[in-house]
């Protein structure tokens, strides 16, 4: 079961290994990334980024679908980490009916900016681009939660929300 999808481009990193983890308290963290999973100096850093007691998966999109599909994963709290919020949208469109997540923060640092995009802050730390608010609209329409929230001790914005801060 995935307790919680998290769209950041920095994957796992300190607020992750410690903040998300302790409120999420998964079993597994899989991080969906096609870059990440081809990468294996990426690979160790996240390794050696989690936390001790959880397993750590690191796959492509496709594949972590193809994981999260499998019913052998049904009983186990997931915590879902991808690079952005229209991965996560891949991802949730090559779920099962049943195993879709329910829920997406979007705590993206707006770190590793696309090329193109231009990114808005919604809240301290999190930056959202219009590309990413028309994913995070799209999976939403599908009955998704969709939030922003750095810190799960902090301030939570709403998807209306996201779409104010971007018109500004």
């Amino acid at each position: 079961m995935i307790a919680l999808a998290r769209a950041d481009d920095r994957l796992i990193h300190g607020l992750v290994a410690v903040a998300w983890t302790s409120s999420v308290a998964p079993e597994t963290i899989l991080v969906a990334n096609d870059a990440a999973a081809a990468d294996s100096f990426k690979k160790e850093t996240m390794r050696l980024a989690k936390p001790a007691g959880v397993k750590l998966f690191i796959k492509s999109v496709e594949s972590s679908a193809k994981a999260l599909n499998n019913p052998i994963n049904d009983g186990k709290r997931i915590l879902l980490i991808t690079a952005s919020v229209e991965d996560a949208e891949r991802v949730y469109s090559l779920l099962d009916e049943g195993r879709k997540f329910t829920a997406l923060d979007i705590g993206t640092a707006g770190i590793v900016k696309k090329e193109g995009e231009t990114y808005k802050l919604v809240i301290p730390g999190v930056y959202v681009s219009k590309e990413e608010y028309e994913a995070a609209k799209r999976l939403a329409q599908r009955g998704v939660d969709v939030f922003c929230q750095a810190n799960p001790a902090l301030e939570k914005a709403s998807l209306s929300d996201i779409g104010k801060a971007l018109e500004k």
